[in-house]
């Protein structure tokens, strides 16, 4: 019988299995790189150990070249200015303006020429009173608003005084002249004054005055009744 462990002389045992090759990449310490393989027994073996190690070594010296070609790129890449930032220009010199003198105008200060003072107005004349004759009067009596503003010397007697016709009021029998009875002062008027002028003066008193005439006035008589007479301002007054 054969024995099974051992193999019968004519048939060739299994090759040896090739080591197995290091993983490309950098070298480190989890992965380290061999140059070299390590020895191995026969020529077949040391063959594809050296391919091995041959493909590593390239593989190294392309990815190093790599990387110092991308460091040398950076390096000598040139600085390029943006294009939105406004070139230097040179500092001008700033231009010296020479100052100026301005010559001050000397103006003769301006007096003011006073104006002359104006005139006084003239002074008035005091009014003229005329005498009156007895058409004159009459004429005077029929018409007051015809007379307007002419002054005239009259006579009279006081009629009314009281408290009716107030103190710068009254009313009068007037004439052209005094007359020698009180009777024949037939005229009915109405006289005004200030109150201090006709202070003393009262009913049936005879009187001489200067008068301005004033035109008509009207009033209510005790009976009901209205009347239309001559109305004089008072200038001065006395009692006869």
């Amino acid at each position: 019988m054969t024995d099974p462990t051992n193999p019968p002389p004519d048939e060739p045992g299994e090759p040896p299995q090739p080591p197995t090759a290091p993983v490309a990449g950098p070298a480190s310490e989890t992965n380290p790189v061999f140059l070299s393989a390590p020895p191995v027994t026969g020529k077949r073996s040391n063959v594809r150990a050296w391919v091995v190690g041959g493909t590593a070594l390239a593989v190294l010296l392309c990815c190093g070249g790599a990387v110092i070609g991308t460091f040398n790129g950076d390096e000598s890449k040139p600085t390029t200015v943006a294009s939105g930032s406004p070139a230097t220009s040179p500092t001008s010199a700033p231009t010296t303006v020479a100052p100026t003198t301005a010559t001050p105008t000397s103006a003769a200060p301006t007096s003011a020429i006073p104006s002359p003072p104006e005139a006084a107005p003239p002074k008035q004349k005091p009014p003229s009173y005329k005498t009156l004759t007895e058409r004159q009067w009459k004429l005077i009596a029929k018409d007051p608003d015809g007379y307007l503003g002419k002054t005239y010397v009259v006579y009279g007697r006081v009629t009314q005084f009281d408290a009716a016709t107030g103190t710068d009021s009254f009313r009068a029998d007037v004439a052209h002249r005094r007359m020698a009875e009180d009777y024949d002062y037939e005229t009915n008027t109405i006289l005004n004054g200030s109150a201090s002028d006709l202070d003393n003066l009262v009913e049936d008193d005879i009187f001489r005055a200067n008068v301005t005439v004033l035109g008509s006035f009207s009033y209510d008589t005790q009976i009901g009744g209205e009347t239309t007479v001559a109305l004089l301002q008072v200038d001065s007054i006395k009692v006869l």
